[in-house]
């Protein structure tokens, strides 16, 4: 079921405020994609079938995050 647009931007902004926390709290070091996701709400499972539908498009939201990220700087 498809959700709201608005519910969907609140989850964005949540999420780049979840990753910049993180970040900002660990200044002095470099972390992956998936170190980054771990620190988050945000999780993925591909362990079945079902699970790897969703959780491929989190993964693709989270990687857009992140680029928004780095683009807004």
């Amino acid at each position: 079921m498809p959700i709201e647009k608005e519910k969907f931007m609140k989850a964005t902004i949540d999420l780049e405020a979840e990753i910049a926390a993180f970040l900002k709290a660990r200044k002095e070091k470099a972390f992956t994609a998936e170190e980054k996701m771990g620190s988050t709400s945000f999780h993925v499972d591909f362990d079945s079938p079902e699970t790897s539908k969703t959780s491929t498009f989190i993964a693709a939201n989270f990687v857009a995050v992140l680029n928004d990220l780095v683009r807004k700087g």
